[in-house]
């Protein structure tokens, strides 16, 4: 399976000190908000200081599955899976399935349960270190997909207040208009770029600059979960313009029941996903 980069915190990259460009901005800010009162109406919209990463974190279930289609950048190579990520959070037990839909894959289960961790991959269960799959279960996770617009949730004005963004200007897209909040660094140089729907206050996309390139992450059709708990339920990654991969999400649930023999490693036949 593919793999990709992690997702750096949105205060990490707004302080990142590396340059990025900014595309042309409109000039014209009528009826634009303050930037203190901008970033606070972002908080709230995405489920306020005791939405997101708060409500996720205290979730005591966890059902979240996607597809997500992927581009590998060297070779070109194309792979669309359904990924079904299930968390126990009163003892830790997780589980990860992957459905190939089409490119090069195994269709396969890993499983963690307390200090021990099994892979069911070609009709075999096959017990792995648990540190081997700890890694690859937080990848695919949606604290590590979203950790963006949940921690501007929580922790949106404190953060966002602390990279002194200001409002460099407004942007209309298809008839849809955006606020564009950059942060700088030492030295003047822009260090990212924030673009908010300028009704829903909601993140649209973020953009920076890494070691890899030039990174962006879009986000769209926002929907609650669960009280404070706002997730994009689709999100698509760039880096250097081109798209490297799409995820929807196509079902999102937390503290429901639990299905108890999901987590029985001896059941080796993989049930089919949404």
């Amino acid at each position: 399976m593919l793999r990709y980069p992690p997702t750096a915190t949105l205060l990490a990259l707004l302080l990142a000190g590396a340059s990025l460009l900014v595309p042309g901005l409109s000039s014209g800010l009528g009826g634009a908000p303050e930037v203190d009162v901008l970033i606070e109406r972002v908080s709230l919209a995405l489920g306020g200081a005791r939405g997101g990463a708060r409500v996720l974190e205290k979730a005591t279930v966890i059902d979240f599955t996607y597809r997500r289609s992927i581009k590998e950048s060297s070779s070109g190579r194309k792979l669309t899976a359904v990924h079904r990520y299930l968390r126990v959070a009163a003892d830790g037990r997780t589980r990860l399935d992957i459905r190939v839909r089409s490119g090069k894959g195994k269709d396969s289960a890993t499983i963690l349960h307390g200090d021990r961790a099994w892979l069911i991959v070609d009709d075999a269960s096959h017990e792995v270190a648990p540190g081997a799959v700890q890694p690859r279960l937080a990848e695919f996770s949606p604290a590590r997909l979203f950790s963006v617009p949940l921690a501007l949730a929580a922790d949106g004005p404190q953060m966002l207040g602390e990279a002194a963004l200001t409002l460099a200007g407004r942007v209309n897209d298809g008839g849809s208009a955006r606020f564009i909040l950059v942060g700088t660094g030492s030295d003047g140089k822009e260090t990212a770029r924030l673009e908010v729907d300028a009704r829903s206050y909601r993140p649209a996309e973020v953009a920076f600059r890494s070691a890899g390139g030039d990174i962006v992450y879009r986000y769209s059709d926002y929907r609650e979960v669960s009280p404070g708990l706002i997730i994009p339920f689709r999100r698509e990654f760039l880096r250097n313009g081109i798209l490297l991969s799409s995820t929807e999400v196509l079902r999102f649930e937390v503290n429901g029941k639990v299905d108890e023999s999901s987590f029985d490693a001896e059941q080796t036949s993989l049930p089919p996903l949404p």
